[in-house]
């Protein structure tokens, strides 16, 4: 196979919002496809989460699958189309590397499987498949963030999503947190891009041509935790003002106890951060080893330091941990992010993922209810909890998020806002108002309640 003549589709599944449109486009598709721009004639990103898969056009040499465990049925669909037309299939993302000898369908779709990181591996397995050596499967970390490509963007249809400018600032992260996939794919390391390269990322991706306003003005970090060093985060952060821009990343909320950093994030056009939370019980967070990170005591301080400067607070919320109660997670959660005066709240259940000792632990236990992948996508519960029933668990989990979103909820955060940021708090909950679980492909949420309510 000569490189004049690789033809490459990208298929990810990427994040559905509740509205059917993604916000914003998941990064791993266009990196994918700036990895493997040196090597492809032609790149076709099929981004699932908003256009479906439908194959027009020559057969392509190879296709780069990624998925989630809970996605992984519909993109093994989509592979298998495309092997017995002849395309080299080749797999990675989180479900192929730490799945890989738990679904016997990774080694039987796949021609070759990328573990982990791409920069070193996917080029290489790209290069052997041009010359006849393809190997099955290529596991090549990687030190440095230097010299990354500049993710092709460009490939993907920007009026499908609310907005389409993401960038990556750094990878992975040092906590410890036990239900945490992040080392598991990385290993414990953190790494930096260095701070010119992410402005002149920035400056590139949002002087695209043919963009809207939005996609100009508003950047999303793709990153864990990007002020886990704080000297390079205030750096980047120093560099950023003079762009104007908008920005929003994932972050962890000891941030907080900084407020040279926090004003500097104001400063540099930060409108929102998503921060893990996991629980407001400190039992619980010990048992996930996060009880060092996410301090409960200081919850509600550290929020209003965040709100002081105008930044919006999305706050994560786990529901199925063995030392959650019925007490910790229906009485004391909605009052702590009430208290909080949080701008939106996800909800997601803990997850056994096939590699991690909690799933073995569950399996030994006969405390799984299905192993089947769809179930494992952080809304429906697949295992029997310790302390509280399945169905009245998952109830729950529905209840809390609807209480949430009901207008006297929005109404009293509202006030913990200052007046400037009430359109902009509106905004956002109308839009997050509707859940996710509603567009789960193949899965129906509420009839996953009624199955788990049979005796």
């Amino acid at each position: 196979m000569g490189e004049e003549e690789m033809k490459v589709v990208i298929i990810a599944p990427g994040h559905p919002g509740p509205h059917r449109q993604s916000l914003p486009p998941a990064l791993t598709a266009p990196y994918l496809a700036a990895l493997a721009t040196p090597y492809a004639e032609s790149i076709r990103i099929y981004d699932l989460a908003v256009e479906p898969f439908e194959l027009k056009g020559p057969v392509p040499d190879v296709a780069l699958l990624t998925s989630t465990m809970a996605q992984f049925d519909q993109v093994f669909k989509i592979g298998e189309l495309l092997k017995a037309k002849g395309t080299k299939i080749f797999l990675g993302g989180p479900y192929a590397t730490l799945a890989f000898d738990f679904d016997p369908r990774i080694k039987e779709l796949a021609d070759c499987v990328v573990f982990g990181e791409g920069e070193k591996a996917l080029p290489q397995a790209l290069a052997d498949c041009q010359s006849g050596r393809l190997q099955p499967t290529y596991h090549m970390p990687v030190d440095s963030l230097g010299g990354a490509p500049f993710s092709r963007l460009d490939l993907l249809d920007h009026a499908k999503y609310f907005f389409s400018t993401v960038v990556i600032g750094t990878r992975g992260c040092l906590n410890k947190c036990t239900y945490c996939t992040i080392r598991d794919l990385y290993g414990f390391k953190f790494l930096k891009r260095p701070v010119e390269e992410v402005i002149e990322e920035i400056r590139y991706q949002t002087s695209r041509p043919n963009i809207g306003w939005l996609d100009r003005k508003l950047v999303e970090f793709w990153d864990d935790n990007p002020a886990y060093d704080l000297d390079w985060f205030k750096e980047l952060l120093e560099k950023m003002i003079p762009l104007k821009k908008w920005w929003l990343s994932q972050i962890c909320l000891n941030v907080a106890e900084d407020e040279e950093a926090v004003k500097l994030m104001r400063a540099s056009g930060c409108k929102g951060v998503f921060i893990g939370l996991e629980s407001v019980s400190e039992n619980t967070l010990k048992g996930q080893n996060k009880a060092e990170v996410n301090l409960v005591d200081r919850y509600v301080q550290y929020s209003k330091v965040l709100l002081k400067h105008g930044i919006n607070f999305v706050g994560a919320i786990m529901y199925g941990f063995d030392e959650d109660t019925k007490e910790n997670l229906f009485r004391d959660t909605p009052r702590v992010l009430q208290e909080m005066g949080l701008t939106l709240l996800q909800t997601h259940m803990v997850t056994p993922y096939p590699h991690s000792d909690f799933f073995k632990l569950l399996d030994r236990e006969k405390r799984l209810m299905t192993k089947e992948c769809k179930y494992y996508n952080g809304y429906t519960l697949v295992h029997k909890p310790q302390n509280i029933g399945a169905a009245e668990l998952q109830e729950g989990f529905f209840e809390t998020r609807k209480e949430f979103y009901s207008w006297s909820s929005i109404l009293s955060r509202m006030r913990r806002h200052r007046l400037s940021k009430y359109p902009e708090f509106l905004i956002w909950n109308m839009l997050y108002r509707k859940p996710n679980y509603q567009v789960i492909p193949g899965v129906d949420a509420r009839g996953w309640l009624d199955f788990l309510r049979k005796p």
